[in-house]
């Protein structure tokens, strides 16, 4: 028992994140990783600490069968194979219920300060009835955006204890209803967990836009210039690694992981 974490170097984690849509069905994954996942999630940044993301373990074949039927059609054999899915969601009752415990708490304990301008009477009399006003598309969107810092810290941490992890999407009302989400609570994404079908190598590093047509200088839409030096330490570090590739080997790979649940394979490089 126990994680068995061998220490996995941080640069090595970053770079080995995959979206992984092909998993072992037949080895399941330890309940201790699906908690130190989920603890990692926990403890991600959160505004005010008001603690309003939740995740839902969907592990039990009965939830899991009735689950992938309310997920998108391309996202349902992956849904299937994965051993465990978490299902993100934001409960807003936290926000409006969270913030008036944890904001003069996280100010006691020294996170906010008066050198900032924080003080127990600004947080009563003014932070207070401002946030907690708020329409609730608006707080929606301000936990959505909580919820993806959770998601992050939990693939970082699926990766660093050997697991593949992709989220995926599905209907939030159907989702909320089989799980039995409150009024107040709102589906976000769903993340398949599992081992791995293939290898980070095989699935290389997904190809991205270039570094300046995505990171910007001073003004959006003016390039930022990256430091080839720089590029080349984080490729040693394996921060950066090759893209990916369709070889005849991943092919194979992926053929043989689609036959062993069923599916289709491809026939060729275009499929």
């Amino acid at each position: 028992m126990g994680l068995d974490y061998q220490g996995k170097d941080f640069m090595n984690v970053i770079g080995d994140r995959r979206s992984c849509r092909f998993y072992d069905p037949d080895r399941p994954v330890e309940p201790e990783k699906i908690q130190a996942i989920c603890q990692a999630a926990r403890t991600a940044s959160h505004m005010g600490n008001a603690n309003a993301v939740t995740i839902t373990i969907v592990s039990k074949q009965e939830t899991k069968d009735a689950f992938t039927q309310m997920v998108s059609s391309f996202n349902i054999p992956m849904a299937k194979m994965a051993p465990v899915s978490l299902v993100f969601a934001l409960d807003r009752k936290w926000w409006f219920e969270g913030l008036p415990e944890m904001l003069p708490k996280i100010f006691k304990l020294g996170a906010i300060n008066p050198s900032h301008g924080w003080s127990l009477d600004n947080i009563e009399n003014s932070t207070l009835p401002r946030l907690t006003t708020f329409p609730d598309p608006v707080v929606s969107y301000m936990l959505s955006c909580e919820t993806g810092m959770a998601m992050a810290q939990a693939q970082l941490m699926a990766t660093a204890l050997g697991l593949g992890c992709c989220a995926y999407a599905g209907v939030p009302p159907k989702i909320g209803e089989l799980l039995g989400f409150p009024e107040t609570a709102q589906f976000v994404w769903a993340m398949a967990i599992g081992y791995p079908g293939e290898t980070v190598e095989s699935m290389g590093m997904r190809p991205r836009r270039a570094y300046g047509d995505i990171i910007y200088q001073e003004k959006f839409g003016t390039p930022a210039i990256a430091d080839p030096a720089v590029d080349e330490e984080l490729t040693k570090l394996g921060v950066l690694q090759p893209e990916s590739a369709l070889t005849p080997e991943r092919l194979a790979a992926i053929n043989a992981a689609a036959e062993q649940m069923g599916l289709p394979t491809r026939t060729d490089e275009n499929g």
